[in-house]
């Protein structure tokens, strides 16, 4: 039998770590609003059956406001899905089952899962599954999808409901309170031809829904009609929270005292949201996450691969210098591949260490409390606190983050999100400014790299607030958000996380990089007419090919056919960068420490890698993909530029340059941030702000 069960409920229920459980899958998942921005889809098999599992982005409700909330009612509406299983979270459920109440209305199988259960239990409360399954008609489960728990009984739980159901049985007694009849009157031809099901057509009917509306193609006549049934929406609303205060009237029940540490959790926000500490704070967390991982740990740990990488590299060169080899082959298989290669596997270490980090950030609510705070300063340059998610994600990879930028109701908003994401610094740069930055500068190379994250964070605000004083500008965009509770990732979560990771890099250092690297090797070691010549002979296809090129970045410090050959290498994977300058001869392709930091800035600012103007081009179409190409390699040179010009005003300090930098951009920060909170206007109930009075 070939089943299909969708999982829906709100944001930040926990659907998509429920769907990871019953999948085995590693979905991302987050304790922030929106990780979810598509449906994602994968088969199991269980006693027999074949069963699709679906997880919907979340929805407050099936009038939807947003890209990812259409998705999931579109997917709802179609009823591809044998069954609905409606995810709730155990602190918040009165909220939640608003939600499935509507599911409820339109006729379908649905079953309800509470979770979060774990929650439930540390505050010294207990919830009476069987209670509440009793008073809404439908199975009710109880689960933690943070931990291990039984998966088969939710399963076998809606199979079996499959089994018995009838719609008949599921009581909703609220709808006799509206003039459903009434409607179905005015519109009952309409339903026929728009394939709704006519107790939801005429519920969202009441509700105003422009999408039921649209749809059902209305006379003026039938919506003066509707019209003078008065304004129903409010009443739908306040029937559903009536039934939803009965049936859940003393599920919750109290059974031991409630932990003082939740108390002590619940007052973090009183010091991390205030309005003088928190962007100092959040530097301050940023900087220490940088210390761990440049630092002492972090570089301990790739120098103890790098070295282990770099005597298997000699080892295997005296096996084939034995072994008689051709030259050309011992070079390949050394320098081009074991030290090319290796060079970027040696972070792995150091990778690993910032998605530790970035997994505690966002599983403990903290990326949304960074959010919450700078919704004021992104909402001047045209912005919102909901862009700060999709650019925080870029931080890990630019790819997946900018698909993110879905949940922006602005279109202008989401498209300017989209090409500017790039500019975060990715994990796939950090190998390269790892080790450059330990090549030259071996005491300050955290402050060095942590300068040039700031730098493009910088770039983001610098480039948004200008463009928001052009046609480019953003409209007002809501921003609503729910903050989280407090949460910590599991053990098994931290794994998982780290081991997936981990899973991708190598994959990707053996596959993608791998195969660039020989292929950029041979190219810079062989000739179209005198086949295998030596590196630097100026003969080899690469080196007349870079060498045509590389005046361009003459003035940027780096002008030479190397350098050239790792950016143009980097468009396919910014790893292939370094792991390109390791396999042709190394940090000698920059002639003094100020060409190095110019490098690191222009392969911090200039084109991302193909996955991600392939999301680009998705998400915001080919001409924002043309103009974010132009915009990244326009800016990457005149900031490179600038930057060099600083540094040689301090006399090639560049050191003292860089943090100079760093600290202008951090008071830029600052002065806008400050600015904001000094110069707020507060807004009144009433008029929002324009009344004379507040004006």
């Amino acid at each position: 039998m070939n089943l299909t069960f969708a999982l829906c409920g709100n944001p930040n229920v926990g659907k998509t770590s429920l769907f990871n459980r019953l999948t085995h899958s590693s979905q991302h998942v987050g304790n922030w609003h929106g990780v979810t921005v598509g449906k994602a889809e994968k088969r199991i098999n269980f006693d027999g059956d074949q069963i699709d599992m679906i997880d919907l982005p979340g929805l407050y409700s099936l009038s939807v406001y947003s890209y990812e909330e259409g998705i999931a009612r579109d997917e709802i509406l179609a009823s591809k899905s044998d069954l609905i299983i409606s995810v709730c979270e155990a602190s918040n459920l009165s909220r939640n089952l608003y939600l499935t109440l509507q599911l409820l209305e339109l006729n379908i199988p649905v079953i309800v899962v509470v979770n979060m259960i774990d929650e439930l239990d540390k505050r010294g409360f207990a919830l009476d599954a069987k209670k509440l399954g009793e008073r809404l008609h439908v199975p009710v489960l109880m689960t933690s999808a943070k931990y291990k728990f039984d998966t088969s009984e939710l399963i076998r739980a809606g199979k079996q409901y499959l089994i018995n159901y009838d719609n008949e049985k599921v009581k909703l007694p609220y709808l006799n309170k509206l003039p459903l009849r009434q409607i179905e009157e005015i519109i009952g031809d309409n339903i026929k031809d728009s394939g709704f099901d006519p107790r939801y057509a005429c519920i969202k009917t009441l509700e105003n829904d422009d999408f039921v509306i649209d749809k059902l193609n209305l006379s003026s006549e039938q919506k003066s009609r509707i019209k003078a049934l008065g304004d129903n929406q409010a009443l739908v609303a306040k029937c559903r929270y009536e039934y939803i205060d009965r049936v859940t009237d003393g599920v919750i029940v109290k059974n031991k005292k409630r932990r003082k540490s939740s108390d002590i959790v619940d007052g973090l926000d009183k010091i991390m949201l205030n309005k003088y500490l928190a962007l100092p704070i959040f530097l301050l967390i940023m900087s220490g996450i940088f210390w761990v991982t440049f630092g002492f740990i972090g570089s301990f740990l790739t120098d103890c691969l790098e070295n282990g990488i770099n005597y298997l590299s000699e080892a295997v060169n005296d096996i084939l210098l034995t072994a008689a080899f051709p030259e050309w082959s011992r070079a390949l298989i050394c320098n081009g591949i074991l030290q090319g290669v290796g060079g970027v596997f040696a972070f792995l270490p150091q990778i690993m260490i910032m998605f530790f980090f970035l997994a505690l950030l966002e599983d403990s609510g903290y990326i949304s409390r960074v959010a919450f705070m700078t919704d004021g300063l992104f909402r001047k340059i045209g912005l919102s606190g909901r862009a700060v998610f999709t650019m925080i994600m870029g931080l890990g990879c630019s790819a997946t983050a900018v698909m993110t930028a879905r949940g922006l109701e602005d279109e202008m908003m989401r498209k300017k999100t989209v090409i500017l994401t790039p500019f975060m610094s990715c994990s796939a740069r950090l190998p390269v400014y790892t080790a450059i930055a330990a090549a030259f500068f071996t005491s300050g190379n955290v402050p060095l790299i942590f300068g040039l994250y700031i730098l493009g964070a910088t770039m983001v605000i610098l480039l948004a607030a200008i463009m928001q004083k052009t046609p480019l500008k953003s409209g007002e965009a809501s921003f609503v958000m729910e903050m989280p509770k407090y949460r910590f990732p599991t053990a098994t979560r931290i794994i998982q996380i780290l081991a997936s990771n981990a899973k991708n890099f190598i994959v990707k250092v053996g596959t993608i990089v791998f195969a660039f690297n020989v292929i950029v090797w041979i190219l810079g070691n062989f000739s179209l007419t005198s086949g295998y010549v030596m590196m630097g002979s100026g003969e080899s296809i690469m080196e007349r090919f870079g060498s045509f090129i590389a005046p361009v970045f003459a003035p940027l410090g780096f002008g030479n056919w190397k350098a050239v050959t790792a950016l143009i290498s980097g468009l396919v994977a910014k790893e292939v960068v370094i792991s390109t300058i390791m396999s042709l001869g190394g940090m000698e392709i920059f002639p003094d420490p100020l060409a190095a930091i110019s490098f690191m800035v222009y392969t911090l600012l200039y084109v991302p890698c193909i996955a991600t103007l392939s999301a680009v081009r998705k998400e915001a179409g080919t001409k924002w993909m043309i103009f974010g190409l132009i915009l990244q390699l326009s800016t990457a040179y005149m900031i490179t530029l600038g930057v060099r010009a600083v540094i040689l005003a301090f006399n090639g300090g560049v050191l003292l340059g860089i943090s100079a930098l760093t600290g202008i951009a951090l008071i830029l920060i600052s002065i806008v941030y400050l600015t904001d909170l000094v110069f707020k206007k507060k807004k009144c109930i009433c008029c929002s702000g324009e009344c004379e009075g507040c004006k």
